[in-house]
């Protein structure tokens, strides 16, 4: 796939523009866990705390408002829940949005 040579979260997320938007972070987060460390779901709270943070992307003010916009867009589906959370997966179509980045 495209992470073929990717070896570190902080090499494909410096990748990104630096003007992306919080959404494209958030889907290039969640497919990264989906595609190179083989995590079917994620929880938001793992993503702002270290995703985010490992890349120096400044955390939206609200993560699970943006997760939910993307769930709107049919990027992400809900996937049950962990310790209270809500877990997410990434879907075909927003595999494919967050591919060609």
């Amino acid at each position: 796939m495209f992470f073929a040579d990717i070896s570190t979260w902080e090499e494909f997320a410096s990748a990104l523009p630096r003007n992306a938007r919080d959404t494209e972070r958030l889907m290039a987060a969640v497919c990264y866990r989906f595609e190179v460390e083989n995590a079917d779901t994620t929880d938001i709270g793992i993503l702002a705390n270290d995703y985010f943070r490992r890349a120096r992307w400044p955390r939206p003010t609200n993560l699970s408002a943006t997760a939910n916009h993307c769930a709107s867009k049919g990027w992400l589906s809900e996937a049950g829940q962990a310790d209270g959370r809500k877990l997410w997966r990434i879907t075909r179509k927003g595999y494919d949005s967050i591919k060609p980045r």
